[in-house]
C-alpha cells in the first residue's frame, strides 16, 4: 500500500490524521505500507511541527506517526519539496526513511495500490 499526502497537517488535520490511521490499519493487516510526503505535507516530517495536533476523531497526529513507524511503515519525504521549504534531514522526526525524488515514487507505485490525498 502506498499513501501520497500533499496537504499541510496544520491546514488539513482530519485528512492527514485519517491517512496515517488508514496506513496503521494496513500495517495491522500485514500489508507492506509506505507514506510519501509531498508538497506542503513535507512539514509533517519536521521535529515539533505536529506536536499538539489532534483531530477530533483520531489519536494525536504524532502518536499516529510513531505507531506507523513502530509497526514497520516507511515514511519518505519528497526531496524537491523539502528543498523548496528549506527542510534538512537533520531536522526530521525519527522514522523518516529517506528524502527521495520522483524516481523512487514511480518505482514503488508500479506494483502498489496507491492512495493520494
Amino acid at each position: 500500500m502506498m499513501y501520497v499526502i500533499t496537504q499541510d497537517p496544520k491546514e488539513k488535520l482530519e485528512l492527514v490524521s485519517s491517512v496515517f490511521a488508514q496506513a496503521v490499519t494496513a500495517l495491522s493487516f500485514e500489508y507492506d505500507t509506505e507514506i510519501f510526503l509531498m508538497d506542503r505535507a513535507v512539514h509533517a516530517a519536521v521535529k515539533g511541527y505536529v506536536d499538539g495536533l489532534k483531530a477530533r476523531s483520531f489519536p494525536p497526529l504524532l502518536e499516529l506517526i510513531e505507531m506507523f513507524s513502530d509497526m514497520g511503515g516507511r515514511l519518505y519525504v519528497c526531496s524537491p519539496f523539502a528543498q523548496t521549504f528549506g527542510i534538512q534531514k537533520g531536522s526530521c522526526i525519527p522514522g523518516v526513511v529517506d528524502f527521495v525524488d520522483a524516481g523512487k515514487l514511480v518505482v514503488h507505485a508500479k506494483d502498489s495500490v496507491v492512495f493520494t490525498y
